[in-house]
């Protein structure tokens, strides 16, 4: 039934349970799950009219980055450098959040497409938290 965000969560639970062995849900519901130093989360969501869903994929990949007109310039010109998943910048209390995330439709998705993606997510985050830490600062999601 379209708009199901309870039946997503299961498929989303099932598809992720049967690709990785690392697979966690957190006080949220978020399922989760770590590759290299970055953390990737995975949420069922239903758009407000409850028509249709999605699946939400995203890895916050740095904290507390020290908020310069060159890490938002940085941020405006590679937002969209990749295939999968877009970059983006939250401003907290403690810094900026530097993150990485992608949005399936839920009511097509198939294993393939979450699996690939999530790959793509945590494969990239794990990668643009050593690069851009280098260059602006912050604390990647795990330090050990």
């Amino acid at each position: 039934m379209a708009g199901d965000v309870a039946a997503l969560k299961d498929k989303i639970q099932r598809y992720l349970t049967q690709s990785f062995d690392n697979v966690t849900i957190d006080r949220d519901g978020d399922f989760s799950l770590r590759h290299g130093s970055a953390r990737v989360f995975i949420r069922a969501c239903t758009v407000q009219s409850g028509d249709w869903t999605y699946a939400s994929v995203w890895s916050p990949f740095l904290f507390g980055v020290k908020p310069t007109p060159e890490l938002f310039e940085y941020v405006a010109l590679h937002t969209d450098d990749r295939i999968f998943g877009h970059l983006h910048a939250h401003n907290t209390d403690d810094g900026v959040v530097l993150g990485f995330s992608q949005r399936l439709l839920g009511d097509y998705l198939d294993e393939e497409e979450l699996t690939h993606t999530v790959v793509a997510i945590a494969g990239t985050a794990d990668n643009l938290d050593d690069e851009l830490q280098a260059q602006f600062g912050g604390k990647r999601f795990h330090e050990d």
